[in-house]
């Protein structure tokens, strides 16, 4: 139960409807352990909640500290798994990642403010970090923001040590959002919500704290296997600033990152999305008069029109240390987090532990009834073997919820986003350091 209680204030754990659960739920809040909201007659529905309480977030995360056991294995293995709701599309285990992120990052400055550099060198691995994400330039910006990442996010901090779960999407404006920072909150938006599904506040270390200073990490969670190590674009153009009502309008945006959790892709890996490519301008020039007058267009290297916001976009793909730091021995409790978030049941993988008549091989034959009871429901070994052989992921081409012509995004974009940044209908973008050809 103290387990239980001490993740639900980080990590704003919510429990499912049935009785066992409801028993759970009620005796957190005897114990004042969580907030009951609301009761109907009878009890026949209890609706609790996990407050927002920094200063307990803050004891919780000590006290898990000082055991070596990670969050993560300690809710994989807690024997009430089954009671909690772990997030339709990952988030769970994205918020147990970026958590861990947060929690290294801390302890390595000693304070509670950690830099933007110091979380995202905790979070991604280190040689994409240091080598890769460090000196890059942004996917797009404002005129006169087209610095480094490490320019441009030298003076943000971050401070958040628990979850809240927000049910109105109009909360993540920065009207709201630096209010999440003085509670020390990062942000898991409402289910199905569209565009983003986890808000990191940033702001600057110095100056005052307001909506006009406030900035943020948007992260999009897919589980879904057809996401794998190719850049969705789709993903990415949703999570627009704009598109989910970030700034509000006729204000100058400050820089947001984008990420992507493809948390089921088979291939663990980090990209980012390269600089977009900008058209030169030609200007005519007349040359002197000669036997054979030509008229030549120097190519000048003039940028275009500046672009709404100032984004750098990151693609993480999998689970592994490829993918993120500090897993370490972690991998296989945050993989069976992510294998439980694919249906909201246990009735296939019922473990029967306290039956002592029942054998290996027996509890294996009864796993495969009840499979056989609700059949084309559940994808049996078998079937996942087969479609391994096939090659049927993502990786392959087929990386789209249409999977046609080797999309990769929601509506089948042309040629996606693949491994070298091309985005195949962006015909004005460029990567780094190459010329632009007509």
């Amino acid at each position: 139960m103290g387990v239980l209680a001490c993740l639900s204030v980080r990590f704003a754990l919510e429990f499912n409807a049935d009785p066992i659960s409801r028993d759970i739920s009620c005796k957190q809040v005897e114990r004042h352990m969580r907030l009951c909201v609301s009761v109907t007659t009878g009890f026949e529905r209890l609706v609790t909640f996990a407050g927002s309480e920094p200063l307990l977030a803050e004891a919780a995360c000590h006290l898990l500290r000082e055991s070596s056991t990670k969050p993560a294995s300690r809710l994989a293995n807690h024997s009430n798994l089954h009671c909690i709701d772990r997030g339709s599309r990952g988030e769970l285990v994205a918020a147990l990642i970026i958590m861990q992120a947060r929690d290294a990052a801390s302890m390595s400055s000693g304070t509670r403010w950690v830099s933007v550099g110091k979380f995202m060198e905790a979070l991604l691995p280190a040689k994409f970090y240091k080598d890769d994400l460090v000196p890059s330039l942004p996917r797009e910006w404002r005129t006169g923001e087209c610095l480094s990442f490490d320019d441009t996010f030298r003076d943000y901090a971050m401070w958040f040590n628990h979850v809240i779960r927000i049910e109105d999407v109009g909360l993540i404006s920065s009207k709201h959002l630096w209010l999440y920072i003085t509670r020390g909150a990062m942000v898991v938006c409402t289910h199905n919500h569209c565009g983003v599904d986890i808000v990191l506040p940033l702001c600057p270390r110095e100056g005052k704290l307001s909506s006009d200073t406030v900035s943020a990490i948007l992260i999009q969670v897919k589980n879904a296997r057809n996401y794998g190590s190719k850049i969705s674009k789709v993903l990415f153009d949703a999570m627009s600033p704009a598109e989910v009502g970030l700034f509000k309008k006729g204000s100058s945006p400050r820089p947001v990152i984008r990420m992507v959790f493809a948390l089921a892709a088979d291939q663990p890996r980090t990209k980012r999305r390269r600089t977009k490519r900008r058209r030169t301008q030609q200007s005519p020039t007349t040359q002197p008069e000669t036997p054979r007058t030509v008229l030549r267009t120097p190519r000048t290297r003039v940028p275009k029109n500046s672009d709404e916001f100032t984004c750098f976009d990151i693609w993480c793909a999998g689970l592994g240390p490829d993918t993120f730091n500090n897993l370490g021995d972690d991998l296989a409790s945050y993989k069976l987090l992510l294998d439980h978030s694919f249906r909201f049941h246990d009735v296939y993988n019922v473990e029967e532990p306290n039956n002592r008549d029942l054998d290996a091989l027996t509890k294996e034959m009864r796993k495969s009834q009840r499979q056989l009871m609700l059949p084309l429901t559940i994808m049996t070994e078998e079937d996942e073997e087969d479609d391994g052989d096939n090659g049927n992921n993502g990786d392959n081409g087929n990386n789209g919820d249409n999977g046609n012509n080797g999309n990769n995004g929601d509506n089948g974009d042309n040629g996606g986003d693949g491994d070298d940044g091309d985005d195949g209908d962006e015909e004005d973008e460029e990567y780094e350091g190459m010329e632009v050809e007509e």
